[in-house]
């Protein structure tokens, strides 16, 4: 796979260019095969910190993994669009603004054994701001092309923390969207959620239940622009021991395999509305 700089990658996209690559920071990856009104996203696929970060980390690995989204990336890999992060959100989350993706404490718990250099903390930014400026190039091709795209943004959560026994198996987070013009394409996402024919797992589905749609993706997509609309999708973690780490034999496959032709056939149902 090839390394590319921001630059090289804006002007692959301004190009109408077919690629794979990660940006030289292997902060991310972007593929695409064709280009078509839809990009899939998992922000919080990703478990790297830089050198420095891990020497003065508190948490272990383990200990970042549990409130990381291991396997989204999984979930959209087929799709001809994907923009998957390889690094932590505790290098910097990219659900938040760029001025508050760096954190001290989270989830109650102290990070850093020192507090982190202004220097440390800007480089963290850039990277976010970074990923931002190749979302808003995509974006705006796709709308450029197509007169409006779908943003699938791809999430896990823990469910054990909650005193709820009746938490959905996906929650679509749709408070951010700024139309209701966008009302047919949110409810067959719902419906194609819900009819997800999983191994191992009896599948419900919820608008706004526990998620509410209001990460930076769906902020950042919905705030600048009228023609896009994000699909905020946590996916209970049903596909493994959310404690352990330790993978589900027999939902994780299945989910992997269903979920990408889940989002392919919502895909070319929606391509359809456009003709």
């Amino acid at each position: 796979m090839q390394t590319l700089s921001e630059d090289a990658i804006i002007k692959k996209i301004r190009q109408r260019e077919i690629f794979t690559a990660t940006i030289d920071s292997g902060a991310f990856t972007l593929k695409i095969e064709k280009y078509e009104p839809a990009l899939s996203v998992a922000i919080h696929n990703g478990g790297n910190l830089r050198p420095e970060l891990v020497d003065n980390c508190l948490l272990s690995q383990t200990e970042r993994y549990y409130e990381e989204d291991p396997f989204t990336g999984s979930f959209i890999e087929q799709q001809p669009i994907t923009l998957i992060a390889q690094d932590s959100r505790y290098e910097y989350d990219l659900n938040r603004i760029t001025d508050e993706c760096v954190y001290e404490t989270a989830w109650g718990k102290e990070i850093w054994k020192e507090p982190l250099s202004a220097d440390a903390i800007t480089a963290s930014k850039e990277k976010h701001a970074q990923f931002y400026r190749i979302v808003s190039a995509l974006v705006e091709a796709l709308t450029e092309d197509f007169g409006q795209c779908i943003v699938y943004d791809n999430h896990s959560y823990n469910y054990r923390r909650h005193d709820r026994d009746d938490l959905p198996v996906f929650n679509l987070g749709t408070t951010s969207v700024n139309s209701d013009s966008w009302r047919p394409l949110i409810d067959a996402w719902l419906e194609a959620l819900q009819n997800m024919p999983l191994d191992g797992i009896e599948i419900t589905a919820a608008e706004n239940d526990i998620f509410y749609g209001k990460g930076y993706l769906a902020g950042h997509c919905h705030g600048l622009y009228n023609n896009v609309l994000v699909l905020a999708t946590e996916t209970k973690k049903v596909f493994m021991d959310e404690l352990t780490g330790e993978e589900e034999k027999v939902v994780l496959p299945s989910l992997q395999k269903i979920y990408n032709q889940t989002v392919r056939n919502n895909t070319l149902a929606y391509i359809k509305t456009l003709a």
